[in-house]
């Protein structure tokens, strides 16, 4: 039986670390931003319910475009897809960062989970879809 061995090459092995780096930095970004309440609300002058929504709206995102992403994976290419997650993580991270007023930091958070929306899911299809099936330890 002669069957062609497909085999892990570095280009694999470097989209699935990218991917996982991104995946890993929107989950640390979820996180991290709690303990920063405090000082959100003496900066921008609101009240407890009102900070939360950096947290809601980034998670409400998020569970809105990970369902999304198998119709996304059949009608764009993996590595666009990277592309625009990697993307639109760094504008709404720039955006938050630099936000003068609560709305656009909010604004910045919502185009992040958008970015890991998108992102979170392609490592898992990147790894299914590329990696040998005898490779995978299921």
């Amino acid at each position: 039986m002669n069957t062609i061995e497909k085999k892990i090459d570095a280009k694999l092995i470097l989209s699935i670390v990218a991917a996982g780096i991104m995946s890993f930095s929107g989950v640390v970004v979820e996180t991290a931003m709690n303990v920063t309440f405090p000082t959100l609300m003496k900066e921008f002058n609101i009240d407890t319910a009102t900070v939360q929504w950096i947290t809601t709206g980034y998670l409400l995102v998020l569970a809105c475009i990970i369902p999304a992403s198998s119709y996304l994976k059949k009608r764009f290419t993996t590595k666009s897809l990277f592309v625009t997650a990697i993307c639109l993580f760094i504008i709404g991270t720039v955006m938050a960062a630099a936000a003068p007023v609560f709305s656009l930091l909010l604004a910045g958070r919502l185009i992040q989970g958008i970015g890991t929306g998108i992102a979170l899911p392609l490592m898992f299809n990147i790894v299914l879809e590329q990696v040998p099936e005898e490779r995978l330890d299921l």
